[in-house]
């Protein structure tokens, strides 16, 4: 199917530099593709199971699936989203759904100008967080807590409501996106210079960041650590909001990213190297984490670089 480009002037309103709305999706093997709008920006779509056309935007795109599940075609590859999946879409992305288990899907969109970026960028005085967003061959995809998920739409459609116009709903569309933007693409190392975060954490993360340290995994953070088990999970949580284990699974799994991107290696024996339990947990958390399997990602990667 021949991608369709979707205009700003289309979607966004250019006194908020954002728009927001709600997509409820059913799947019919003998329909045409049609959409039924009505107010606050709420849409009714009946779909055939070739699913949705293949688009890209020149603004920038956050999906929020709320109920349902479905593939998503994104740059050649095919993700399964579950409900509560938070997909983050950046202009340079092609992407469409198509059913999966005829399930109706639910979903809120918040589409917005780039122009946020760089508010964000000049207030945190560092614009790391833009190349952890755009890097990526796939984009990235976050699954949140039901209790997280739930607050996110509760918050969308208060914005959405009539409640706040004007520069009050623009002001409130920005403060959410910097929120997002920061809880999900400032680098864990940024979050603890905060000073409530315990200086051995720190210490500890750090340390923990050279290959020679996360590739021995937890016996070797446990060895650096100056508290007990206990103690190192519950800081974590407290902290970071994951384990050690997925601290060190993240470390593990981006390393094996540059390593798939930058280099010929085996990928069993990026796996071994890295010492994973096994070729399928690598497969696994990979394909959790990057949306893609590792044969994929290093094929996008290498065509990314090759395109550059």
């Amino acid at each position: 199917m021949e991608s369709i480009q979707q205009e700003i002037d289309s979607f966004i309103d250019p006194r908020l530099g954002a728009h927001i709305s709600y997509h409820s999706i059913t799947w019919d093997a003998n329909c045409q593709a049609s959409t039924i709008p009505t107010g606050g920006n709420i849409n009714f779509h009946n779909l055939p199971l070739s699913g949705s056309e293949p688009h890209r935007h020149d603004f920038a795109e956050i999906i929020l699936l709320l109920s349902g599940r479905l593939y998503h075609h994104v740059n050649g590859e095919r993700q399964l989203l579950e409900p509560n999946s938070l997909i983050f879409i950046r202009p340079t992305d092609q992407h469409h759904f198509s059913p999966y288990a005829m399930e109706k899907v639910e979903m809120l969109f918040i589409d917005f100008l780039l122009e946020p970026f760089l508010s964000l960028s000049e207030y945190l005085e560092d614009d790391e967080f833009l190349k952890q967003f755009t890097a990526p061959v796939m984009p990235p995809v976050f699954t949140l807590e039901e209790s997280e998920a739930g607050e996110l739409c509760r918050t969308l459609l208060e914005i959405n409501s009539q409640r706040y116009v004007g520069k009050i709903k623009k002001v409130k569309i920005k403060v959410l996106l910097a929120d997002l933007f920061s809880r999900f693409f400032i680098d864990e190392l940024q979050l603890l210079n905060e000073k409530r975060t315990p200086e051995w954490l720190k210490s500890l993360c750090a340390a923990m960041r050279k290959p020679e340290n996360f590739i021995e995994g937890l016996p070797r953070m446990r060895k650096l650590a100056p508290c007990t088990q206990e103690h190192l999970c519950k800081a974590f949580r407290k902290h970071l909001n994951k384990s050690p284990t997925e601290y060190i699974n993240e470390l593990r799994v981006n390393y094996a990213a540059r390593l798939l991107a930058d280099s010929d290696d085996k990928i069993a024996a990026i796996a071994y190297d890295l010492k994973f339990q096994s070729l399928s947990r690598f497969y696994h958390i990979f394909h959790r984490h990057f949306g893609a399997s590792p044969a994929k990602y290093r094929k996008r990667a290498k065509l990314k670089t090759q395109s550059v």
